[in-house]
């Protein structure tokens, strides 16, 4: 059985095709703008934050390895000493992640590890960024 349509209703609907089209045309230009904005606001925000907490934690990682050197003798490095004192210098800076190794028993190499934050990319999932940073300092004698 046929539902018969009232004409002024059918008129409306037919009357209705052209402006459907063009409308919320204009909402969906601006839900993939502000998707891109977010976008490039979270590399910006984020990736600015990444890049100070790199040179942050490159910067600990030499003090740590120049506090190291207090481990150095004129008969080598200890590597139990460099780690208590390297391990002392971080604790007090607050990093819970690091690594120490005696290269060429002359150098000192200090890795330290950094959890950060995220501001903008937490949105998407992602809560922390990892960053490494490496610090050397060699041994110089005075003979």
């Amino acid at each position: 059985m046929k539902v018969p349509v009232p004409r002024a209703r059918m008129r409306r609907l037919l009357d209705r095709g052209d402006e459907a089209g063009s409308g919320g045309g204009i909402s969906l230009v601006m839900l993939i703008f502000a998707i891109g904005l977010f976008m490039v606001l979270g590399l910006v925000i984020d990736g600015s934050a990444k890049a100070r907490t790199l040179d942050h934690a490159n910067q600990l990682a030499t003090e740590a390895a120049r506090a190291g050197l207090q481990a150095a003798t004129p008969d080598g490095i200890d590597q139990q000493r460099v780690d208590a004192v390297v391990g002392a210098y971080l604790t007090a800076g607050g990093i819970t992640e690091w690594n120490t190794r005696i290269v060429g028993g002359d150098q000192i190499v200090v890795d330290v590890t950094i959890q950060q934050n995220t501001k903008m990319l937490s949105m998407v999932g992602i809560s922390t960024m990892t960053v490494h940073g490496e610090g050397t300092a060699d041994v110089v004698y005075n003979r």
